[in-house]
């Protein structure tokens, strides 16, 4: 269900922290390998089930849309309705 980050994002990730840091991207690659290390062993110590994890994001997304709605914000509703998707492959083609 949940995807791991894309090789795009981490590749923007690594760019930000060696221009902001001034590091190489060596540097801010291994920096950002051990940060998603941590983040991965502070939830498994955590004990969090994938699916609390799941369905707290459904909420939050479905509550983000019904909100957008409410304040007619039409681009706020689309971008919650394809995180959904994107969580859950509710599109034609799953």
């Amino acid at each position: 269900m949940c995807n791991e980050s894309s090789p795009s994002e981490v590749t923007a990730v690594v760019a930000h922290l060696a221009q902001s840091k001034g590091v190489s991207r060596r540097t801010s690659q291994r920096t950002v390998q051990q940060a998603y290390a941590l983040i991965r062993e502070d939830i498994d110590q955590a004990n969090i089930q994938r699916t609390d994890l799941v369905a707290q994001a459904i909420h939050l997304l479905m509550e983000s849309a019904r909100v957008a709605l409410k304040q007619n914000n039409p681009g706020a509703v689309v971008g919650a309705v394809a995180q959904l998707d994107k969580l859950c492959g509710l599109g034609v083609s799953k």
